[in-house]
């Protein structure tokens, strides 16, 4: 069923046009941030497959990361990339990104943007220097921009519902100096400040689009947002998100201790109907998960996010990675078409890995509470 766009907020909930529960139940599709601009799996599918094949497992939207660097390269991307889609040939890598953004979205997707790093490469750690909106390449005007850019390119398309103003926040070292994110004090790395002059920003190009706001500590921490909730001009439109792997975790953590844990750290916003929480990036290798021995965190965190009835995207729909060096370095971490044991999809970009992940993430689409809702809801699949 097609989305009646533009999406908003009702307290904990993200509503469409007509004020109905829209839950994201995505995927990350990954390497346009990375060293070559451009999304992985273009050599070996078109764009438009691959996005059918998206929206046929149930999927209703897309996490699409971009780098800044990305987006003010001139040179087209080498035709080797883009082997299955030879209409893109010449293309550079902001017009395959556009291309791509349109075919996901005539499939039916609803895509958001996501600012992943600032320079190229394979994110993120503590020594990259991409954790700030800014550091000693990248001006705090330059990232402002980019965002207006973006906005600008997909303003006329309806699906473009949000953008992930900035991926995993984190320390970075800025002129010689270690500086620390933070949330409400008002100084230098204020990201709860960002949110809301970046948000009104893009609300002065385009007010439909939600506004992806993202916890400290790689997105693992909200706390903030009780004390310095993201207010922007335009009203009902942020939502707040974490990331959650098994290594932000104890080992064997029980299933009331993960809860407790989720819900200090961003659950919160839920519970008090402050505002929707999107776990905006969850994964794990795919091939162990339906198993015997099942990690605790994945019982977990389904249990949770199926609980709470929680928004969600799986990383990573990629089956192979990009090529990514560590951000800033000549140092490479990934080679193109390297495999990635968290993707979902099989080494054709058409088959899934495993039925049984795709058959348990599917039981997460469905919500079970909110507006035009259905008492029956929370007994679908």
């Amino acid at each position: 069923m097609a989305i009646a766009t533009p999406l908003s907020t009702s307290g904990r909930f993200i509503v469409d046009a007509q004020g109905n529960r829209v839950r994201l139940a995505g995927v990350n599709w990954y390497g346009a941030s990375e060293d070559l601009g451009v999304p992985a799996g273009l050599d070996t599918v078109h764009r438009d497959q691959l996005a059918e094949t998206i929206a046929g497992f149930g999927f209703n939207c897309v996490r699409f990361p971009f780098s800044v660097w990305m987006t003010q390269q001139t040179g087209a991307v080498p035709s080797q990339y883009l082997a299955a889609n030879s209409d893109l040939s010449g293309s550079t890598p902001i017009q395959v990104y556009d291309a791509c953004i349109k075919s996901l979205t005539a499939a039916g997707l609803m895509v958001i943007p996501n600012c992943h790093l600032l320079d190229f490469g394979w994110c993120c750690s503590d020594t990259d220097d991409n954790g700030l909106w800014f550091n000693d390449r990248w001006a705090e005007a330059t990232f402002t921009s980019t965002w207006q850019e973006v906005v600008k390119r997909y303003a006329s398309n309806p699906l473009v519902v949000g953008m992930d103003v900035k991926n995993e926040p984190r320390p970075a070292t800025v002129g010689g100096r270690l500086l620390q994110p933070t949330w409400g004090p008002g100084d230098q790395t204020d990201f709860g400040a960002m949110y809301s002059t970046i948000g009104n920003v893009i609300h002065a190009l385009n007010p439909h689009l939600l506004i992806i706001c993202e916890g400290l500590g790689y997105a693992t921490n909200l706390q903030g947002v009780a004390s310095h909730p993201v207010k922007l001009a335009h009203p009902n439109k942020v939502v707040y998100s974490m990331h959650d792997y098994s290594w932000f975790h104890a080992q064997g953590q029980t299933a009331a201790a993960y809860a407790q844990a989720m819900n200090t750290a961003g659950g919160y916003v839920l519970s008090q109907n402050i505002a929707p929480l999107w776990i905006g990036e969850f994964g794990n290798t795919v091939s162990t998960l339906p198993s015997s021995g099942t990690p605790s965190w994945w019982a977990n965190i389904q249990a949770w996010l199926t609980a709470e009835d929680v928004d969600w995207c799986w990383w990573a729909l990629n089956p192979t990675h990009a090529k990514g060096s560590n951000p800033g370095t000549n140092t490479i971490k990934y080679n193109w078409g390297q495999p990635e044991p968290y993707g979902l999809l099989a080494q054709d970009w058409t088959n899934p890995t495993s039925w049984a992940v795709i058959t348990m993430l599917q039981a997460m689409m469905t919500p079970s509470t909110g507006p035009g809702v259905s008492a029956s809801a929370a007994h679908r699949t």
